[in-house]
């Protein structure tokens, strides 16, 4: 008779989980997740931001770009309506060309976000000479109606023209 090193298997082996193994899975899991959920909060709160603010400083490039290849001044300005300036950051805005002796052109319109955001001051204008320079520096305050700690934006043109953004406190 040979000796077998191996057991003999057993028809009645258990495989898987036990319920024991899947409730404790499930309560470190449940304890992550509530421990990551404000911080992905966070995350989308900041990439909304973010993405409204590079939406705006695309607006002022293109503004100032068209000053330089047209030639002209051109503005950037809130626009309810998309057709002529006036009302809030919010409603949207517009690029446009106003050559001397010709009708005004809108270059591009860009639609607004509803009251998702909160600009400060709420409507304005940006001009851009045929040297690129703005007409006078301005300042955009952008945030969120839950913002918290250091999640709102802020939009700077300077009077070279040049635009840029940068994180800052919430009001």
């Amino acid at each position: 008779m040979r000796y077998n090193p191996q057991p003999a298997r057993r028809n009645n082996d258990q495989r898987g989980f036990t319920l024991m193994e899947l409730m404790i899975t499930v309560a470190v899991m449940a304890i992550l997740l509530t421990a990551a959920l404000p911080n992905f909060r966070t995350a989308l709160q900041n990439n909304r931001l973010t993405a409204q603010a590079n939406e705006l400083i695309t607006a002022m490039q293109f503004a100032r770009s068209e000053a330089l290849k047209r030639g002209f001044p051109v503005e950037l300005c809130s626009s309810s309506d998309g057709a002529v300036c006036g009302g809030d950051w919010n409603e949207g805005w517009l690029v446009y060309v106003d050559p001397p002796g010709a009708a005004p052109e809108v270059l591009r319109v860009w639609p607004g976000n509803g009251d998702d955001f909160s600009f400060t001051p709420a409507d304005g204008e940006v001009r851009y000479q045929p040297t690129g320079f703005a007409d006078a520096a301005i300042q955009l305050d952008l945030t969120l109606p839950e913002c918290t700690g250091n999640n709102a934006r802020q939009i700077i043109v300077e009077a070279t023209g040049r635009a840029a953004s940068e994180r800052t406190t919430c009001p």
